[in-house]
């Protein structure tokens, strides 16, 4: 690219196709010019008969064109941002308060809901007490003895125990057993944990 902009005038401009030819000032060949050489904030779009001040730039075909073009005496206008688009922000995020309201609502509501059915099922007590916590705790620790003595091997069946600590470590903690058939949490009530 030449450091001075040539001088030229728009011989021919195809206004639908955005592209015309710059006859230049000193050399005889046209130069191709396309719209996005313009700069986009011109008050009109370039005619042909315009006196084109421009650079010439060759690309790796060999083929010029003119790029970085201004028209004589048509200088850029600033545009202002269009005023639509605040009332529009505005309106959406209305719009997104009101769906984000309604979602804590909801959300308020399943928790209440959640929270109340809790209590129900406690028998009006929020926390269990002191026995309940104590049993969970014990459990946990039966659990931990029993899985160093048994481990999951396949057994689902009260037949194949050989003992109620048995049938009790495989149900709580190996699956498909089939030792509990009322669903009380105490396996094999006939033959061992009676």
């Amino acid at each position: 690219m030449a450091n001075i902009r040539s001088r030229g005038i728009l011989s021919k401009w195809i206004d639908d196709k955005g592209f015309g030819f710059l006859t230049p000032e000193k050399e005889k060949q046209e130069i191709f010019v396309h719209i996005s050489a313009f700069d986009r904030n011109l008050p009109r779009r370039p005619k042909a008969g315009d006196t084109i001040f421009y650079y010439v730039q060759t690309d790796t075909s060999g083929k010029t064109k003119a790029v970085d073009a201004i028209i004589q005496e048509l200088a850029p206008v600033s545009r202002p941002i269009p005023s639509k688009a605040r009332p529009y922000r505005k309106e959406h995020s209305s719009k997104s308060s009101w769906k984000f309201l309604i979602l804590c609502i909801i959300l308020v509501i399943g928790i209440g809901t959640t929270i109340y059915d809790r209590f129900r099922s406690s028998n009006g007590r929020l926390m269990p007490n002191i026995s309940q916590v104590s049993n969970i705790f014990k459990t946990s620790q039966n659990t931990k003895q029993l899985s160093s003595r048994y481990t999951c091997t396949g057994k689902i069946h009260c037949s194949q125990m050989s003992s109620c600590e048995e049938a009790t470590f495989y149900l709580r903690n190996c699956p498909g057993t089939k030792m509990d058939g009322d669903g009380d949490g105490i396996p094999c009530e006939s033959q061992w944990c009676n």
